[in-house]
């Protein structure tokens, strides 16, 4: 039987270790240029956040409903159900549901369309990741800028 101080090692200071992160595509390779909600694919991915290791482990193919008005509240609750056992949403672009997304989702907004340069840059934000993860109400948007992905 592990101990306390076994198992908190195992999850990390805050009880999270590891968690999945979505990047919406229409390739495979660059971010989508509609919003999140509307990409062809979700790339899902595994991301450690003590050893900062991520680990792609599906993609799957966005199979929500159309939006019937810009901002549908159904599209909104399409992908958050087809994406439940996410924590992470990664895009270049969102629609006016990222209200909806962020009470649940951390939305990370990168203006780098290359998926795996901003992958390598979201593993300097493990720290905050995992701040956001624990807020329960709104969680803040966090920001991948072009330079600081140049500058990697």
């Amino acid at each position: 039987m592990k101990s306390n101080q076994n198992r908190k090692k195992e999850k990390g200071a805050k009880g999270i270790m590891k968690i999945k992160l979505a990047c919406g595509t229409d390739n495979e390779t660059e971010f989508t240029n509609e919003h999140f909600g509307s990409s062809k694919y979700f790339l899902i991915y595994e991301f450690d956040l003590e050893t900062k290791d991520l680990r792609f482990l599906k993609r799957i193919e966005n199979s929500t409903q159309e939006e019937e008005k810009h901002g549908d509240i159904k599209k909104a609750k399409s992908v958050s159900e087809l994406l439940e056992n996410v924590s992470v949403f990664v895009a270049n672009r969102y629609g006016p549901n990222i209200k909806r997304i962020k009470r649940r989702f951390i939305p990370i907004i990168s203006r780098e369309k290359n998926i795996e340069k901003t992958l390598n840059k979201v593993k300097l934000y493990s720290n905050k990741i995992e701040i956001e993860k624990e807020n329960r109400l709104n969680k803040e948007i966090i920001f991948v800028k072009r330079e600081e992905i140049a500058n990697w």
